[in-house]
């Protein structure tokens, strides 16, 4: 079977596995790719040096074509006054527990839309295909990315 996508991501077969964080390994990824498949992992969730761990084990399982998924989730907007409330609202169900509440709420994972390191690495490592989660990055990093021959989704 041959189509504009199979070409384009250059698989044999239309099975693009999910790249879910926590779950998508690169030994999982590997073998997909391996099978014809687009194998994916996900990085939203991973520092730099993680990431850049994650691609160069995949690579080093597979020559096939693997997708790295970001998030490009909207950063959020610090505001104590609506923190304050959400943490208020919580802690009954952390005192259910007996934990300890937090004391202030932060963002957990960086969005690819403020994470110039992160580009930078994937403009080094050159995956086959990246992928974003939760919206798009600024256009000049999807410039970049396409200028070094990834592929986008």
């Amino acid at each position: 079977m041959s189509n504009p996508l199979l070409s384009l991501l250059n698989i044999e077969l239309p099975i693009i596995q999910s790249p879910m964080v926590g779950v998508s390994t690169p030994r999982l990824a590997a073998a997909v790719s391996n099978a014809g498949g687009l194998g994916s992992i996900g990085i939203g969730a991973s520092s730099v040096e993680q990431a850049r761990d994650m691609l160069r084990a995949t690579a080093a399982l597979t020559d096939k074509p693997f997708n790295v998924n970001l998030f490009c989730h909207r950063p959020a907007v610090h505001d104590p006054v609506r923190e304050s409330q959400w943490l208020d609202v919580l802690a009954p169900f952390f005192s259910e527990f007996d934990a300890p509440p937090p004391t202030a709420l932060r963002e957990i994972y960086t969005s690819f839309v403020e994470d110039p390191d992160m580009l930078h690495m994937l403009l080094e490592e050159k995956p086959a295909v990246v992928s974003f989660h939760f919206g798009l990055p600024p256009q000049p990093a999807i410039d970049a990315l396409k200028d070094a021959g990834i592929v986008l989704l």
